[in-house]
C-alpha cells in the first residue's frame, strides 16, 4: 500500500514539475496593457489613416472603408506629405471619422 502511495506522490511531484517548467520558459514574456488609445496619422485631404504601431492603412473606397498593410497604388502618393497625429479610442479610426473631420478640418499641418 505504501508503494502505491509513494508512487502516487512521485507522479504528483512530476506532474507539478511539468506544469511549472513551461511557465518558467515564458518568464521573458512582456505583457503590454492597452490604455484604450490608438495612435493614427490622418491624411485629411484624401481620408486616409495610418496606424504606425500596427502598420495598417485605412482608406475610403466610395462609401466603404477598407484597410490593409499597403495602400492601393493610386493612393500611395497622398501619404508622402505630413499628416495629423491623432489618438482615438477605437481600433477602427473610421468609426470616429466625423469627429476627426470636425476637429482637424481647419488645422494647418
Amino acid at each position: 500500500m505504501s508503494i502505491f502511495r509513494n508512487l502516487g506522490f512521485a507522479v504528483l511531484v512530476l506532474g507539478v514539475g511539468f506544469d511549472v517548467t513551461p511557465m518558467a520558459a515564458h518568464s521573458d514574456t512582456v505583457v503590454v496593457e492597452k490604455t484604450g488609445k490608438h495612435h493614427y496619422v490622418y491624411y485629411g485631404d484624401h481620408e486616409i489613416y495610418f496606424a504606425p504601431e500596427a502598420k495598417v492603412y485605412y482608406w475610403r473606397n466610395g462609401e466603404r472603408w477598407e484597410s490593409g498593410a499597403m495602400l492601393p497604388t493610386e493612393y500611395r502618393t497622398y501619404v508622402t506629405g505630413k499628416g495629423y497625429e491623432v489618438d482615438l479610442d477605437t481600433e477602427r479610426p473610421y468609426e470616429r471619422h466625423e469627429w476627426v473631420v470636425k476637429h482637424y478640418r481647419d488645422h494647418d499641418h
